[in-house]
C-alpha cells in the first residue's frame, strides 16, 4: 500500500453534490482504496453490498484506511465505522453523514 489514495476526492464538489450521486462517489472511492489495501487483482471486484470484514478487512487494515480516509476527507472517521457489519454502501452513506455534520 503507496498510503496514498488511489483517486483524490474533492471534498468542496462532494459537499454540494447531493443524496445518491454522493454516496456513488464514496462507494467508488471506497472501493478503489480498498482493492488498493487489500491487494485485490484488477480482475476482481470489491462487492459494495457485502460486510467489509468478509471481503479481507481487518483491524489493522480497517486502520489503515480509516488515516487514507481522514486524509482524504479532512474529518475525523471513527474506526469503528469500518469495523462494524457495514458493507461498502452503508459505510458511503455513513461518511456522507460525517460529510455533512462538519
Amino acid at each position: 500500500m503507496s498510503g496514498t489514495p488511489t483517486t483524490a476526492l474533492n471534498l468542496g464538489a462532494l459537499r454540494e453534490t447531493a443524496g445518491d450521486d454522493r454516496r456513488r462517489a464514496f462507494e467508488a472511492f471506497l472501493c478503489r482504496n480498498l482493492a488498493q489495501h487489500l491487494d485485490i487483482p484488477p480482475a476482481h471486484r470489491i462487492a459494495r453490498n457485502r460486510p467489509l470484514y468478509t471481503q479481507g478487512i481487518d483491524s489493522l487494515t480497517a486502520l489503515t484506511l480509516q488515516r487514507t480516509l481522514e486524509s482524504a476527507l479532512n474529518i475525523p472517521v471513527p474506526a469503528h465505522h469500518l469495523l462494524r457489519e457495514q458493507s461498502v454502501g452503508e459505510l458511503a452513506a455513513t461518511l456522507s453523514e460525517l460529510v455533512d455534520r462538519t
